[in-house]
Formats: structure tokens, sequence, C-alpha cells
């Protein structure tokens, strides 16, 4: 294997220092990506607002769409305990086998 001395002095394999730079490579074209997208996501939510849409409910509405089944319905249950305790309705609610109600 070949050794070569970079600009910092330091030893270093050619197919090490080529694998290093395709991985900057890749990683400065992936954050120009993102840089476009988030330019894209911005002009997207300006044209959201523009047609009267309220951006914040929006933007809550695709975080809420994202997660996945169990995370949703944990949040809906949350919220139904959190509303029925507010309205003081009580609900009677199963308990999942094996947990025990505390008395």
């Amino acid at each position: 294997m070949e050794l070569t001395l970079n600009d910092t002095g330091i030893a270093a394999s050619a197919t090490t220092a080529e694998q290093l730079k395709q991985f900057a490579d890749r990683m400065e074209n992936l954050l120009n990506e993102i840089e476009g997208l988030k330019s894209d996501l911005k002009d997207l939510k300006g044209e959201a607002k523009s047609a009267g849409f309220n951006i914040k409910a929006l933007d809550r509405l695709v975080a809420i769409r994202r997660k996945d089944s169990a995370d949703a319905e944990s949040e809906l249950l949350n919220d139904l305990l959190l509303y029925a305790h507010a309205t003081g309705t009580r609900l009677d609610l199963a308990m999942p086998e094996g947990s025990e109600e505390a008395a």
C-alpha cells in the first residue's frame, strides 16, 4: 500500500484519501440539496399562506400525519383523557392485560 503525505503532513493511503474525498463530496451535495429543499418548503408555506391557510395549523397537521400510528393513537388517548378531565367526564377505559388499577 502506497502512503503519501497530505497537506497536514499526515500519512494516508491514496485509496483512503480518495474515499474521504468522496464522503466529503457526497456530504456537500446532500447539504446543498437540503438547502434547496428548505427553500422549496419556505415557498410552499408562502403559497399556502397566500391561499389563506394557517401555516402553524398546517405544520401541526403534517407533524401528526408523519408520526407512526402508535404515536398518533397515544396522542389521541392523552388528548381524550385531558378533555375528559377538563369537562369532568368520567371515562371507563379498559386497562391492558397485566396492568393493575391503582387503588
